[in-house]
């Protein structure tokens, strides 16, 4: 196997494991993953009203136009179905970028929430979006490593794997 398609697969791993397995950020007992912001987004989260039911208020809130804020929701769901359409790089370099850097996006994003004060108000919202319950104080695992947690430095290494792997060869 070639070393374009090993790269794309390690960083598919390791978006799914930063999404879904790891906290992206948290204290114990409130952690903040993908798992909450499919909860936060449809229900059963910690975010009421859900984030599809309460657009027009989040909006507000937010300073922007409801529309803008679909356009958002949108982007953070395909983050979420990411990991696994990474893989779809393992056959096509373009589906393996585009793919690599909702994980790259979102986990610069989360350094830039934590770390500046570039995006203001709107850092505050995000980093609710993605809040939810451990599931008995465990899972997601929370591993902090200084403000963040384990899973934002894996979507990192995910999103960087990836593009990386479009430049490699395939054959």
């Amino acid at each position: 196997m070639a070393l374009g398609k090993i790269f794309i697969i390690l960083g598919a791993l390791l978006s799914i494991l930063g999404t879904y397995v790891f906290a992206i950020y948290g204290v114990t007992g409130s952690v903040g993953s993908g798992i909450g912001f499919i909860l936060n987004t449809f229900g059963g989260g910690l975010a009421d009203p859900t984030l599809f039911a309460g657009s027009s208020t989040y909006a507000t809130i937010l300073g922007i136009e409801v529309w803008l804020f679909y356009i958002l929701l949108g982007v953070f769901l395909i983050f979420l179905a990411a990991g696994a359409l990474q893989l779809i790089g393992v056959k096509s370099r373009v589906a393996g970028l585009i793919f690599s850097l909702f994980p790259l996006g979102v986990g610069i994003m989360l350094i830039l929430v934590f770390y500046t004060d570039i995006l203001g108000l709107k850092s505050f919202f995000f980093t609710i979006f993605f809040v939810g319950e451990q599931l008995g104080d465990f899972f997601p695992i929370l591993v902090n490593l200084g403000d963040l947690a384990l899973g934002t430095y894996l979507l990192l290494g995910g999103g960087v794997l990836g593009v990386i792997s479009t430049f490699l060869p395939r054959e």
